[in-house]
């Protein structure tokens, strides 16, 4: 039986970054091959950590491979393309409100990063095995422990080396800071719709960003073939609102007071 070659899910965030650092520091066993789905969207921060954690990988011999099955933002708007749905929040012409079902991820995220394991295995196409093949480290941590999955093949075993040591994001992002490497930035496309407002803000300070998911968000609902699949129209923003017209100010620019932010010193009673 031959050695299963370890290859880690590279999403250049911040959980499969510091996954990354604990490998080359020896914290975490070594892995043969990283891979990176690209949607073709992600923001400048993330294409620019990514060419860091490249230079990181060359230097630890660790084989990157950068894999995509198109340019997600550019897809989703042609007329001659399939797309794959976003998780877009649609109101129809009687008033109903639903948010679409996620495609994305799978699409331009999970199947390019199988297709890429398996070529790396030396699979072919709808080939079987039941040898294990390959140990995908994947960057989840203990507070998303519920987004663990067993995967679909028997020649593909999973491991979630930050749940098993019980690493959360935040224990994440000091360990970057504490081994002095680059603080990872949140890996999503620049129109993602699972976008908190903290985060929307963060974009709009990024004016070339901004003004792509502004300019986006509007042709969702200029887009012929996007209102006829949807039966309505569709937004970003949870609001239904467009962008530009979306309310990002903080409860505390709003004047909002923070009651239950105090701490609590067990005088209430309750």
């Amino acid at each position: 039986m031959t050695t299963p070659i370890r290859i880690l899910s590279l999403g250049a965030g911040v959980q499969s970054s510091t996954l990354l650092y604990m490998i080359v520091d020896g914290v975490l066993p070594t892995v043969e091959h990283a891979i990176f789905a690209d949607t073709g969207w992600e923001s400048d921060d993330v294409y620019e950590h990514l060419t860091y954690l490249e230079t990181l990988m060359a230097q630890h011999d660790i084989q990157f491979h950068r894999v995509s099955k198109g340019n997600i933002r550019k897809d989703f708007l042609a007329d001659d393309t399939r797309f794959a749905s976003m998780p877009l929040f649609v109101r129809n012409a009687t008033g109903e409100k639903a948010m679409v079902r996620r495609q994305c991820t799978s699409e331009y995220k999970i199947n390019p990063l199988m297709k890429k394991q398996r070529e790396i295995a030396g699979l072919k196409s709808g080939q079987r095995s039941k040898e294990h093949l390959v140990t995908t480290i994947i960057g989840i941590s203990y507070d998303e422990s519920q987004r663990m999955r067993d995967p679909h093949f028997p020649w593909i075993r999973h491991d979630y080396p930050l749940v098993d040591a019980k690493i959360t994001r935040r224990h994440c992002i000091e360990y970057a800071s504490k081994s002095g490497y680059r603080k990872p930035p949140r890996s999503a496309c620049v129109g993602c719709p699972f976008k908190s407002d903290n985060e929307w803000r963060i974009l709009r300070e990024s004016p070339r960003e901004w003004a792509d998911a502004v300019e986006f968000d509007a042709a969702l609902r200029m887009n012929a073939r996007v209102k006829t699949r949807f039966n309505g129209e569709a937004f970003l923003h949870r609001s239904m609102k467009p962008l530009p017209e979306v309310d990002l100010r903080t409860d505390t620019e709003r004047g909002i007071m923070q009651l239950f932010d105090m701490e609590c010193e067990g005088m209430c009673g309750l």
